[in-house]
């Protein structure tokens, strides 16, 4: 694995911590990770594309989930009505981040199988 790759992991962790926060507290369609914190949004859509743009299936799909995560986030902040439109938003978050995690681990099990 490139040195490129493990800092920006590094740099990232900083950044899921802060939207772990914004997810657990803030309610769903106020999340404005885009305009409220726009200095972590752009180093993270920048990482999620050097991510998907590395030849490792692996980071490629961290990649991909870490930008599927902040699109969904905009998505719920966009939700004009409280409604079934907003809980199926928010809904939408929470899958994102659920298979984040998932591709994380994968990744991990990856680093872990091929001694990097």
């Amino acid at each position: 694995m490139s040195d490129n790759i493990t800092v920006a992991f590094e740099r990232v962790i900083p950044i899921a911590n802060l939207l772990a926060e914004i997810i657990t507290y803030t309610r769903p369609g106020n999340y404005r990770f885009r305009t409220n914190h726009a200095v972590q949004y752009a180093t993270w859509t920048e990482t999620a594309t050097q991510f998907e743009a590395s030849g490792v299936h692996s980071i490629k799909t961290v990649g991909y989930r870490m930008r599927r995560l902040s699109d969904a986030l905009e998505k719920a902040d966009s939700a004009v009505d409280r409604g079934r439109n907003a809980m199926r938003q928010t809904l939408a978050v929470h899958d994102a981040l659920r298979k984040l995690l998932r591709a994380i681990d994968r990744y991990r099990e990856w680093v872990v199988l091929s001694g990097v």
